[in-house]
């Protein structure tokens, strides 16, 4: 066997290989010849694990068939340490309350992996690859009976294998892998939740990535890649050029011929090859480009776009390889044709990076993705997280060391959403002063890896060699020297945290905890809305029916040590919510309990995301650039830096961000009393007219309103209407902003809840928090008038596994405003709402005699058999369900 690495991989272990290969069975005379067969099995089942304590047998012995496992844990793979030993209940319901505190620290040992699989009859000319996605942080990796890899280290770095030798066609093959976890505290090159949550108690050890058996002739395609270049500004033309790396397995020159194809529906397809000539056991790139087959240059390709800019068009790539007649091996990917673009632009005296897609330019607005805590992930969930963006109108998620769930990128792609991705802060990654010898080839070996990886995706847009602080210039050149080796077309930035590095490009001022939504429009505070930010966010606890199912009853109220827990880290500066809470308390009125707390914070929750998004979008390609909110979602149930939970339970500020982000958006700068029309597309629309009215409260008396003729240009915001000083108005007031077309159809609708006693920002300020020398009252909103006669009906359409239930809401009331009203679909009267959902609008408000008509759409199979029921709350509304039909 042999390993067929990275071009960086180490000296010795190239050596190594070249020794093995000339033991190899294969590529004696007559063995290039015949049909062989090209195959690629996931290693999912028959695995079993234990801790390495109290074992005395070596990985020879495991590792050969029909060892006995009995008393193991059986797991499938992927799989952690702790999520096998979860699955099997060594550890219970560890993500309630502090339970995981209960869980022992697991890196403080060793541990075994084993399985067995069956491997596909052998052919003349036929080869056996292993390949590992991952394997965290570093292993020992026998193969019936044969010592593979001594030391495979690297949690991100990818792995294969060619086996022939040691394979046992047709029949039961044995694997043992030992697993040595990564340290704690981030000390390894691994993966790192920083101050995020607690640390999983086994550092993410384990076979987490994709272990898979395959085979192909003696020339295999790895890698495959196209790279796309348009005639910026221009877009009627495409030059690609295709790059895929060919490997020969035999121990004697192989001559193969290299052929592809490019196709899309709608489109002629374009065919192209070559033929190679490669060395015995060499790896070597081939590629095509327009000057060697002129017909890789497109006439009218059809564009990737990112989500509201148009369609995320896919052209399919399929590459074969063939040798002596016969089919080696064939491999295919999907690819977009699109270009990003950097450029930088100076506000407030600092150079800022700014970009564009396809010659456009693109206001970036996401938030940072992180998986489950123990790296569960599957189709379902990926597919929910994907939805959940592209639903709240964001564009792009961040993953800050989150890399490998190579399952996402696929999703992103076909959506329409960018990656922007790079390793962690905070971590070994960052601390590279002092790195071994070995840990420099790791981290050269994990970029490597992960460029490999992402560099195809036509998501991938941005690539940032360092989160926080920049690396050593050393390690800088050789990341470079890596992004160059594999054609890596799109943005990269050293750092991001303008504190770290003045000209890094993005900034990272926080803050981390609640401010009020006036902050995000005061360019005279750090953290405010202008530049480029990769990453500022707030504590966001969950709706009370998700808290509820990781808090016990006598610990959910009042706010205390199991709330802190599921905040941030423990011990960190984030180990608690006390600013949101003191806006909750201070804005909205001291919370009498969990249940009164949480409508509250439900409500700040929105607010705060709303004007979060707003304000970064209404300055868009003038003042600003692009944005993260840290975080998009949690590795587990969490009240701190979320846009929605991690039960996917939609809630104020999933909505709020939605509301923000609409493709047209009719906007409020708390600041100035500025209204702005954000158009978020690249269609410009004419004849629209603006409306601002103000109404007190909680009389609902309108006191001014005003409106405006817009026309709003493609991919800008425009200043409509600013609202005058009002005098007259009680403590807290409403402003409520439509925006309607030529034939009066509503585009945006938007109501905000304000104050004249605003909040005011303190002139003190740290990374992570804004001081706040003043709360608006909003306490008006409690003497709102009880509104009961909310009418609400609801029917479904069930269609291939999916339904969808319209909802019409009607105010029936004469007087009363019918305020934030969260319509939910529920499995059964008092069950838990069914999610994943994606509704067209929520948390709405109906004056006197106003409907509203919206839809959610959800899985059939999430009802789990029951019957589904619309569940309808309100801040002055009571709770009332029924079942739908």
């Amino acid at each position: 066997m042999h390993a067929i690495g990275h071009r960086s991989r180490m000296f010795a272990r190239s050596i190594l290989a070249l020794v093995l290969l000339l033991a190899l069975g294969i590529g004696m005379p007559g063995l290039e010849a015949g049909r062989v067969s090209v195959t690629s099995t996931d290693l999912t089942a028959g695995w079993s694990l234990r801790s390495a304590d109290g074992i005395s047998d070596s990985g020879a012995v495991m590792s050969q068939v029909g060892y006995n496992t009995a008393g193991w844990h059986p797991i499938s793979l992927p799989s952690t340490v702790l999520a096998g030993l979860v699955a099997n209940n060594v550890h219970q319901d560890i993500f309630f309350g502090t339970n995981l505190k209960k869980v022992p620290d697991l890196t403080r040992q060793r541990w075994w992996f084993r399985g067995e699989f069956s491997a596909v009859a052998t052919s003349p000319g036929q080869v056996y690859w292993l390949r590992f996605q991952g394997i965290s942080y570093r292993a020992r990796i026998w193969l019936n009976g044969t010592l593979l890899d001594a030391n495979a280290v690297g949690s991100m770095v990818a792995r294969e294998y060619e086996v022939t030798s040691l394979i046992h066609p047709g029949e039961a093959n044995a694997l043992a892998i030992h697993v040595t976890p990564p340290a704690h505290d981030c000390k390894d090159l691994s993966f790192c939740t920083v101050d995020w949550n607690p640390e999983a108690p086994d550092m993410n050890a384990g076979l987490w990535g994709k272990s898979v058996i395959g085979t192909t002739g003696p020339v295999a395609l790895r890698d495959p890649y196209v790279k796309t270049v348009l005639p910026l500004p221009a877009t009627t033309t495409a030059d690609l050029t295709v790059y895929v790396d060919a490997v020969n397995a035999a121990r004697f020159p192989v001559t193969t011929t290299v052929s592809g194809s490019v196709t899309k529906s709608g489109h002629s397809p374009i065919y192209f090859s070559k033929e190679v000539t490669l060395n015995a056991g060499e790896r070597r790139e081939v590629s095509f480009n327009p000057a060697t087959h002129p017909q890789l240059h497109l006439a009218k390709p059809s564009l990737w776009w990112p989500h509201q800019f148009g369609k995320p068009d896919l052209y399919k790539l399929s590459l074969a390889a063939t040798a002596s007649g016969s089919t080696s091996d064939r491999t295919a990917i999907d690819f977009g044709v699109r270009q990003f673009t950097s450029h930088r632009a100076m506000v407030n005296g600092t150079s800022f990076a700014s970009y564009k897609i396809n010659g456009r330019p693109v206001l970036f607005r996401g938030g940072g993705y992180v998986w489950d805590l123990l790296q569960r992930w599957d189709t379902k969930t990926n597919t929910a997280h994907i939805r959940y963006v592209k639903d709240m109108g964001l564009n792009t998620i961040r993953l800050e060391g989150t890399l490998g769930n190579e399952e996402l990128y696929d999703l992103a792609d076909k959506a329409g959403i960018m990656i922007m991705s790079g390793f962690a802060c905070c971590s070994a990654w960052e601390n590279d002063g002092g790195w071994s010898a070995e840990q420099q080839r790791v981290a050269y070996a994990s970029m490597e890896s992960q460029m490999r990886a992402m560099r195809h995706h036509a998501a991938s847009f941005l690539w940032t060699y360092g989160s926080d602080r920049p690396p050593s210039p050393a390690r800088l050149t050789g990341y470079k020297r890596i992004a160059t080796m594999l054609h890596w077309q799109n943005p990269t930035l050293v750092n991001v945290a303008t504190w770290a590095k003045a000209s890094a490009g993005m900034k990272m001022d926080g803050p981390y905890v609640w401010a009020p939504p006036a902050l995000w429009w005061d360019t005279g505070k750090a953290g405010s809305a202008f530049g480029t930010t990769a990453e500022e966010g707030t504590e966001a606890p969950p709706p009370l029916e998700s808290l509820e199912r990781f808090i016990a009853p006598g610990d959910v109220w009042p706010i205390g040590p199991v709330w802190n827990y599921h905040a941030g880290k423990p011990g960190s500066a984030f180990d608690d919510i006390k600013p949101f809470t003191d806006g909750v308390n201070k804005r909205y009125g001291v919370a009498t309990g969990a249940a009164d707390y949480a409508r509250k914070a439900e409500l700040q929750n929105y607010e705060t995301a709303r004007s979060f998004f707003e304000a970064w979008s209404a300055r868009q390609h003038t003042q600003t650039f692009g944005t993260i909110f840290w975080m998009l979602n949690n590795a587990w149930p969490s009240v701190h830096w979320n846009l929605y939970d991690y039960y996917f339970k939609p809630g104020g500020g999933y909505f709020g961000t939605k509301k923000a982000t609409e493709p047209i958006h009719i906007s409020y700068d708390y600041l100035t009393r500025n209204i702005h029309v954000v158009n978020s597309t690249l269609m410009a629309r004419k004849n629209l007219t603006a409306t601002a009215t103000v109404y007190t409260v909680p009389s609902l008396t309108q006191k001014y309103t005003t409106s405006a003729r817009v026309t709003s240009v493609a991919s800008t915001s425009t200043k409509v209407i600013r609202l005058p000083a009002l005098a007259g108005l009680p403590k807290t007031y409403l402003v409520r902003l439509q925006l309607k077309d030529a034939n009066g159809a509503t585009l945006s609708n938007n109501l905000y809840w304000y104050s004249t006693s605003p909040d005011m920002l303190g002139d003190s300020s740290t990374p992570s928090n804004t001081a706040v020398d003043r709360y608006a009252n909003l306490t008006g909103l409690n003497r709102l008038a009880p509104n009961t006669q909310l009418d609400a009906r609801a029917s479904r359409a069930v269609s291939g596994g999916r339904e969808t239930v319209t909802i019409l809401l009607t105010n029936t009331s004469a007087t009363n405003l019918a305020f934030f009203v969260r319509p939910e679909i529920t499995a059964a009267n008092a069950g838990r709402e069914v999610v994943p959902v994606i509704y067209s609008d929520n948390y709405l408000s109906l004056w006197p005699g106003e409907s509203a008509t919206i839809t959610a759409a959800y899985e059939t199979v999430d009802l789990h058999g029951q019957v589904p029921h619309l569940r309808i709350r309100g801040y002055n509304v009571p709770t009332a369900s029924i079942p739908v039909r």
